[in-house]
């Protein structure tokens, strides 16, 4: 990538990490609160006892069929593994870790306002397209607002902080994974196009949901869990998550590299930043809308009670 922005003086970046770090700090202080205190208000569903969950019961998750009766009568009385302090400080302090490893990265190679720019946009980016989708589930399905089989949703029953519903160290595994992604595209082939980087870091991302999504999401970790709905899965996982996860490399690289440029010298430092938070969030809710259509027109094509899964579900998928 050859990106040349402005605001390159060290003083100008230095206030503009601090201000944008700040403010994302007082998002999640009040995400964490929420979730944590007052989790009645976004029907956050209990760790503890599964029992309880109404939106979306255990018998209607993909890691149901996954697991053998051994296991499913464990998750009813012991709840959801891994939530203990250990394993939540563990996946926090490797998730900062990795973070600043790839912003160290990002601040030698381009400047510090570029790296914190990358940082904060895949961050809230990310954090929000996770949000939409898990609350479109936890509040249509089950007799929700609107459409009963809501497909493609799902929650982390896993955290310590919190950026509205989606976990800390989910949003930072979105940033080193989108910025390696994207970061080996331009290596891998750098006289290809934007378009052309974009699509392999999108691709190179899918890759890695392939293998690592499986596992997370197996009943020993239960990193995330995904509620019934999709017809058509991968691995055990909705395809649609998949897509998701190119769309979000692909588009970001995209705006990142051509668009902040511009609003950054047309409006300047803080405005630039402003009006590509605004185009990212709008880029949200079209995502969605596409992932929720596309799903709605897979489930048309291959109906229950067989669906489409790869391997077959007789695998043990």
């Amino acid at each position: 990538m050859n990106v040349a922005f402005k605001s390159s003086d060290q003083q100008f970046g230095k206030k503009f990490t601090v201000v944008a770090l700040s403010l994302l700090m007082a998002v999640i202080i009040f995400s964490t609160y929420l979730h944590h205190f007052r989790p009645d208000v976004l029907k956050v569903p209990s760790n503890t006892d599964v029992s309880t969950w109404k939106m979306t019961p255990l018998e209607k998750t993909w890691i149901y069929d996954r697991m053998t009766e051994g296991e499913r009568e464990t998750i009813r009385k012991n709840g959801v593994p891994g939530t203990d302090a250990f394993h939540l400080l563990l996946y926090e302090l490797l998730s900062l870790f990795g973070t600043w490893m790839c912003f160290m990265h990002a601040r030698k190679h381009y400047s510090l306002w570029m790296a914190t720019a990358f940082l904060v946009g895949s961050f809230v980016f990310t954090g929000v397209q996770e949000t939409l989708m898990i609350l479109s589930g936890r509040f249509w399905m089950g007799g929700g607002l609107l459409d009963p089989n809501v497909w493609g949703s799902y929650w982390f029953p896993q955290g310590i902080l919190w950026f509205l519903e989606t976990p800390v160290w989910v949003c930072l595994c979105w940033f080193l994974i989108a910025y390696s992604c994207v970061t080996v595209a331009g290596k891998v082939f750098p006289r290809a196009g934007l378009w052309s980087r974009a699509f392999a870091g999108g691709m190179i991302a899918m890759v890695i949901d392939l293998w690592e999504d499986p596992v997370l999401t197996s009943p020993e970790h239960m990193k995330w869990i995904w509620a019934k709905g999709d017809h058509v899965g991968i691995l055990g996982i909705p395809h649609g998550n998949f897509i998701g996860w190119f769309f979000l490399i692909f588009v970001f690289a995209i705006l990142w590299e051509k668009y902040l440029p511009v609003f950054e010298k047309r409006l300047g430092g803080w405005l630039g930043m402003t009006a590509f938070l605004v185009l990212l969030l709008c880029s949200n809710v079209i995502i969605l809308t596409i992932l929720i259509t596309w799903g709605g027109i897979a489930n048309q094509l291959f109906p229950l009670p067989e669906g489409l899964h790869i391997p077959p579900a007789s695998w043990g998928w």
